[in-house]
């Protein structure tokens, strides 16, 4: 076999010579001494060089036209390195090679040609990122209806202060909370009930609901919000209420673990008292509310409403609510919060502020 090889490597040479250096039909050995011996060496050291090298002989078919006989020396993931019978190297790259076919020795069978090999397509890393960003992100709804529901959220709150002794009591508290995003809308709905006795008398019988609904009409800067709110209070002897209110809101301040926000507008109010008139005016509102991620899992959540009557400022109410939130484990939370109702002009006999202080677990969803 390797005779066959050295055969053919001869052979090669001999068809590959004369058309590189034409001789105009004289024989090798018709050449000047000096340059026959220059020409025989020559042929010895090529055929020698590549006699040593495993791999045969190919033609590689370029799509320019040309033919370059040659034996694979190295090869990479774009191209090939071939020696050539002159003792050079080439470099091809594959996207340039149609096809390469092995020197055919006479005696040896006949090979098919051997389509060069495509180079192998490496994706660059930042598709690589994507690509997994895309598996492990979930795929968002395609649908409006399933864009909508999608983003639904909230909290159940309970708590139960009780003491005895010289005086006994049990209060009762329970809050829900609801939350609902969708593109530039964010709604939010809170519910607080509390109920509590004193020596066996009633010392706490109230309910205040919120909704809020917001547009940013500005993202990340101004927003426009409606607010109607209701409940009611038997100790301090309001029947029912409600209120209708809205206005501008600004974002002071948006980070990742901090936002304040700032607003102003107007209510119309109607608190339907069980001693006294019904009191139906127009409040000018002012409100604030910030939150602060202080660590992972702990949160502080602060909100002020300051609403002096727009006839008279020398009456007003005024809500502030502050408490800290610590999600102990999973989606479960303990809270401590303060609420403070403040009202200049109470009904006759009740006091001006009511104090609450809350714990309560909560479960969120």
């Amino acid at each position: 076999m390797q005779n066959k090889k050295l055969l053919a490597l001869i052979q090669f040479f001999l068809q590959t010579f004369p058309r590189v250096f034409p001789l105009n039909g004289h024989k090798i050995l018709s050449m000047k001494p000096y340059f026959k011996h220059l020409v025989l060496a020559g042929v010895a050291i090529c055929s020698a060089s590549l006699y040593a090298n495993d791999a045969p002989p190919q033609v590689f078919q370029l799509k320019n036209g040309d033919r370059i006989t040659g034996i694979i020396q190295t090869q990479s993931e774009t191209e090939v390195v071939a020696l050539t019978a002159f003792g050079s190297t080439i470099t091809l790259p594959f996207d340039q090679i149609v096809s390469r076919t092995p020197v055919v020795v006479e005696g040896d069978l006949p090979e098919v040609e051997v389509p060069a090999p495509a180079p192998e397509v490496v994706p660059a890393p930042e598709a690589v990122a994507e690509a997994v960003e895309a598996i492990e992100e979930p795929t968002e709804p395609v649908t409006f209806v399933g864009k909508f529901f999608s983003n639904f959220g909230g909290e159940l709150q309970f708590g139960l202060d009780a003491g005895y002794g010289a005086s006994d009591y049990m209060n009762y508290f329970g809050r829900v909370k609801a939350n609902h995003g969708f593109e530039r809308w964010k709604s939010m709905w809170d519910g607080k009930l509390t109920y509590g006795k004193n020596k066996g008398e009633p010392s706490a019988d109230k309910l205040d609901t919120s909704y809020r609904l917001e547009y940013d009409a500005i993202p990340n800067k101004l927003f426009i919000y409606g607010q109607p709110t209701g409940g009611y209070d038997n100790i301090r002897d309001i029947d029912y209420y409600y209120t209708i209110g809205g206005g501008l809101g600004y974002h002071i301040l948006k980070k990742d673990n901090m936002a304040l926000d700032a607003s102003a507008g107007a209510s119309y109010q109607s608190y339907h008292y069980a001693t006294e008139k019904t009191r139906n005016d127009l409040f000018i509102d002012f409100g604030e509310s910030f939150t602060w991620e202080i660590v992972k899992d702990l949160n502080f959540v602060q909100k002020l409403t300051f609403s002096p009557k727009a006839e008279d400022w020398n009456v007003y109410r005024m809500i502030l609510e502050a408490g800290v939130s610590w999600a102990f484990y999973k989606n479960m939370t303990f809270n401590f919060t303060l609420i403070d109702k403040y009202d200049s002009h109470p009904a006759k006999g009740i006091d001006k502020n009511d104090l609450q202080l809350v714990s309560s677990i909560g479960l969120k969803f």
